[in-house]
């Protein structure tokens, strides 16, 4: 949908993407060209440091060159038990997602399992879990602290990106799992350090003026000016607990509005299209953009594809 979306970008001196997520709308597309400067902006602070470190390509990319990651290679099924190794090793640093819980799941399906065992079992499944997301809570927040106030990680966006890129797709990092390609296919991985590294993108990477890890209210009103776009994206209606890391419910689909409608720049706002949305935004006072397209993510072999309505609401022509 990014060529589709991008059109109705206007030229602008700041570009400012609100929730930026993979900022695939600004990198697969000219808005680069358009704009004088680019901001990235997402409330998960390990998002924000990826895309601080990809700003600067060809540092980020030695730094991977020197790591060296274990990556899968078509025809070579071999490595996949180090990419499966280094993938938990990255989210045991980053999320404290270790093996216990998984392997606890694993011996509760067995159904033989009765009485005090299977007991037991349940609890130590509660006290990993609960282990997990006390640690992982604090940590978040110290590495939060630290993206709020301006640094980055190198270790900690290659380790987030290999995540990314090891796992299904829109699956929440912190609990994905390591997909196996089996040697079938390459790594994803490599992929998106290609991009680090090619003469297409790099210009898009460091027009990237700065990465903020705001909420979208506050990078609304810090960008705000007759001569800012601002492109929308946010979790759509009824499906906000399908994002990682992130503050955002109902009411903040009226926040969001309430910012939209008041604003002094130009916006385009990402959405599907609900029964509150024609309320929200008149079609008499906001311009309505629709386009098919089919679900990737729906995809299932020897079924067709399912398809949705792009709805696109923009306060221009």
């Amino acid at each position: 949908m990014s060529e589709w979306i991008s059109g109705f970008v206007l030229e602008c001196e700041t570009y400012v993407e609100v929730f930026g997520g993979a900022y695939w709308v600004y990198i697969n597309s000219d808005i680069h060209e358009r704009c004088d400067i680019a901001i990235y902006n997402d409330f998960n602070p390990y998002m924000t440091n990826l895309f601080r470190c990809a700003s600067n390509p060809k540092t980020f990319s030695k730094f991977i060159d020197k790591k060296d990651p274990p990556l899968q290679t078509k025809g070579k099924p071999e490595l996949s038990q180090a990419c499966h190794d280094f993938f938990y090793q990255c989210k045991e640093d980053l999320f404290y997602t270790d093996f216990a819980i998984k392997k606890i799941r694993e011996v509760l399906e067995d159904k033989s399992i009765v009485g005090k065992h299977r007991k037991a079992l349940n609890e130590a499944l509660t006290h990993a879990r609960t282990t997990r997301q006390c640690n992982n809570n604090s940590e978040r927040d110290v590495f939060g602290d630290k993206i709020k106030a301006g640094r980055k990680d190198q270790a900690k966006a290659m380790k987030y990106a290999y995540i990314l890129t090891s796992a299904f797709s829109g699956i929440d990092p912190v609990d994905s799992e390591f997909q196996d390609y089996k040697g079938k296919y390459g790594s994803k991985f490599r992929a998106f350090y290609n991009r680090l590294t090619s003469d297409k993108f790099i210009p898009k990477l460091k027009k990237i003026e700065r990465c903020e890890n705001l909420s979208f209210e506050e990078v609304i009103e810090k960008y705000d000016s007759p001569t800012t776009y601002f492109y929308c994206d946010p979790p759509y209606w009824s499906t906000e607990l399908y994002y990682s890391l992130h503050r955002f419910g109902e009411d903040e689909h009226y926040e969001l509005m309430s910012c939209l409608h008041n604003m002094r720049g130009k916006f385009s706002l990402s959405y599907y299209d609900f029964s509150e949305l024609s309320d929200m935004y008149p079609k008499n006072k906001f311009n309505w953009e629709t386009k098919e397209f089919v679900k990737p993510a729906g995809a299932t072999e020897g079924m067709e594809q399912s398809k949705g309505e792009e709805v696109l609401i923009m306060n221009h022509l």
